[in-house]
């Protein structure tokens, strides 16, 4: 696992320095992020002590127009337990990222309360310029960590934000984690997903009533002695 979560951060390292200062928008850092994260989990085995499991990553870009309802990026979660348990869920991303002004200035609180009304569960994924950020981790001890990428609940996020002044609106990074963090340790564990059934079909069957993010990750993880879960996207969807 320690090796995945290093390899995680040093690919986002490299895309955020190289996108700099030419390329420094979400949509092509994003484009970046989902080709990197299908090339290092394409069946991919992460190791535990004494057991592992295996993550398969696709990655696809929306052909059509996107309106991106409830973020810029939306994966497919599918989780299968060793005792039969198949979980099947949804994240939601809205992309961000900073300014030479050291604030997210494309940030509205507006966009987030939509996003949030239509998908509770979405977050915020933070792109982080320069250096990166470094900040405490909160658990198990003082410890801090540097990454280039953040995420944090648009729930929470969206209430801190009412109270703060836009100029200061980096202030989300304090209710943040890494997005190492968040695939490794959460979303492939089943954790923060939106497991409303209309959401999953709506993206996958390419209708967009619901939902219509610019890029699409189908995740499956899985024991040695399973097989990925098939998802038949509609033709909407072009791999990357």
């Amino acid at each position: 696992m320690r090796q995945a979560v290093e390899h995680l951060e040093s690919i986002f390292n490299e895309i955020c320095t190289n996108s700099l200062p030419y390329e420094w928008d979400e949509d092509h850092i994003s484009y970046q992020l989902m080709q990197k994260l299908r090339q290092l989990f394409s069946n991919k085995i992460i190791r535990f002590d004494g057991w592992s499991k295996i993550v398969n990553w696709q990655s696809f870009k929306n052909r059509g127009r996107q309106e991106n309802r409830l973020g810029d990026i939306a994966l497919l979660i599918t989780i299968q337990f060793s005792s039969g348990e198949i979980l099947k869920g949804v994240a939601c991303l809205e992309a961000k990222r900073d300014f030479n002004s050291n604030s997210f200035e494309s940030m509205n609180i507006d966009q987030l309360n939509r996003i949030w009304s239509g998908a509770p569960y979405s977050h915020l994924l933070l792109y982080t310029n320069t250096n990166g950020q470094e900040l405490p981790l909160k658990f198990p001890d003082e410890r801090t960590w540097r990454s280039h990428i953040w995420v944090s609940p648009i729930n929470t996020a969206k209430e801190l934000l009412k109270q703060t002044k836009p100029k200061d609106n980096r202030n989300v990074l304090r209710i943040s984690f890494p997005f190492s963090m968040f695939l490794t340790s959460r979303i492939f564990w089943g954790l923060d997903l939106d497991y409303r059934e209309e959401i999953f079909e709506d993206i996958v069957k390419g209708i967009n009533k619901i939902a219509n993010p610019s890029y699409l990750g189908v995740v499956n993880v899985y024991y040695r002695d399973q097989q990925p879960i098939e998802i038949s996207l509609s033709d909407v969807w072009e791999s990357i």
